[in-house]
């Protein structure tokens, strides 16, 4: 359903946008005649983004009470309901569709760091990064001049460490 086509004047529907819409009316549980042109107009500019009240002026309703009052009637509540559902599954986007544009984008790079970065949003997309296991250690300290005048081996205490983590190990080499 091409309802929404890009680059196209919002204030102009043609005739085949509008049959394309009533041809979708049987599936919403909407007859052919029981909407106005004027109130298909109106449907189709609501679709294409507009609010009631600018789709009201734009399909010619001076009273846009008028129009938000059309939007509460059964028939042009089905028809909407209906052709918003067509439209989310004209517009699914899904892992598989991204992973196609990455995978087209990785073949079109330029350049090895272009490459990188598709790769590495392709690893996020699917969640192949591994999150990092550095251990975090939060140290409340009220003034950092507390931090400034412990010695290293304080400091090391502190962080979880011995003083013996500076030092060498003693192994020997063969």
């Amino acid at each position: 359903m091409a309802l929404l086509k890009e680059n196209e004047d919002v204030n102009n529907i043609t005739e085949e946008e509008r049959e394309e819409m009533r041809s979708h009316f049987p599936y919403a549980g909407v007859h052919l005649g029981e909407l106005s042109v004027q109130e298909e107009r109106l449907l189709l500019f609501h679709l294409r983004g507009l609010s009631k009240a600018a789709a009201g002026r734009a399909a010619g309703y001076r009273d846009q009470d008028h129009a938000y009052q059309l939007f509460k009637k059964p028939k042009m509540q089905n028809a909407l309901q209906y052709l918003r559902g067509q439209l989310v599954e004209e517009v699914k986007f899904d892992r598989s569709t991204a992973t196609n544009m990455y995978l087209e984008a990785h073949r079109k790079s330029a350049n090895a760091t272009e490459e990188k970065n598709v790769v590495d949003s392709l690893c996020k997309l699917h969640g192949l990064f591994m999150p990092d296991s550095a251990t975090q250690i939060n140290i409340n300290v009220e003034k950092v001049e507390q931090l400034e005048k412990l010695s290293d081996a304080e400091l090391l205490k502190l962080a979880g460490s011995d003083v013996k983590y500076l030092e060498p190990n003693g192994h020997k080499k063969d």
